[in-house]
């Protein structure tokens, strides 16, 4: 919650001279972090009761709508199981395609496995949909992504394109690449401190975690997105030809904005 600015007017030196200087801004701050802490402590009682009375998709909703904490589990349930509207849906409650390089991996990533699922289903129109009008925000940072996702979606099987001879079947790799999304997901400042983990609960089971665990920690300096792409293609540092992909780091590795196996 942002803080209130108080602007303090001047005053008589003199008359007050000997008297000590009034906090006011401390203390205002000081009240207004314990009403946010109330407010966030009776959001995860209502969300624990939820939970517990097996009422998920209020939880979810609450999260979503409140932006205060993240269901880890949910989002990964929903890409492997192939629901990416409704991961995305979730996602874009505490964040947006752009406001970061760990949101916009994260939004890729989501796009382009369900461009990859119409594509493996046959459903060519549905294919063409996501990738001209969904994938099409991404074209700032690769510019060869329509391109190549055209020639995807026109092969007989997909599987034999350069870089996809390991997608297998679409769960397990959705899993895999799960992987990734979730160091992007804890590398990212908007999520800070809002992602719940699975962890067994008393009753030996598995169920959202009581307890909000903290992301690892982040650089000192965040790297910011790359301006949108000229006309012609960036040279490599070594100059030999050029890049076609654009390399975005996150946090100890590195992710690339383009589809796993494109390098």
């Amino acid at each position: 919650m942002t803080s209130h600015v108080l602007h303090h007017f001047p005053i008589s030196r003199a008359r007050f001279a000997n008297a000590p200087a009034e906090p006011g801004g401390t203390k205002a701050k000081a009240t207004e972090d314990m009403a946010a802490n109330s407010h966030r402590e009776a959001i995860y009682s209502v969300l624990q009761y939820l939970d517990r009375h097996n009422l998920g998709e209020a939880a979810r909703t609450l999260e979503r709508e409140s932006g205060l904490f993240f269901c880890l589990p949910y989002f990964e349930e929903c890409f492997i199981h192939g629901a990416f509207d409704e991961a995305e849906e979730y996602f874009n409650g505490f964040t947006t395609v752009h406001d970061n390089m760990y949101s916009t991996n994260v939004v890729f990533v989501l796009r382009w496995h369900k461009f990859l699922e119409a594509v493996d289903e046959n459903n060519r129109d549905e294919a063409h949909t996501i990738l001209h009008e969904e994938l099409s925000t991404f074209l700032l940072y690769n510019p060869n992504l329509i391109e190549r996702g055209t020639e995807i979606m026109n092969l007989e099987n997909f599987r034999t394109y350069e870089g996809l001879q390991e997608y297998g079947e679409p769960v397990m790799a959705r899993t895999s690449e799960m992987m990734d999304v979730r160091r992007c997901l804890e590398a990212n400042p908007l999520l800070s401190g809002k992602i719940r983990y699975r962890i067994p609960n008393a009753n030996g089971g598995r169920g959202p975690a009581n307890l909000v665990l903290p992301p690892p920690p982040l650089p000192a300096v965040m790297p910011v997105l790359p301006p949108p792409l000229p006309a012609a293609p960036a040279a490599s540092p070594a100059g030999s030809e050029p890049l076609p992909l654009i390399v975005l780091r996150c946090g100890p590795g590195y992710f690339m904005l383009v589809p796993r196996g494109f390098i």
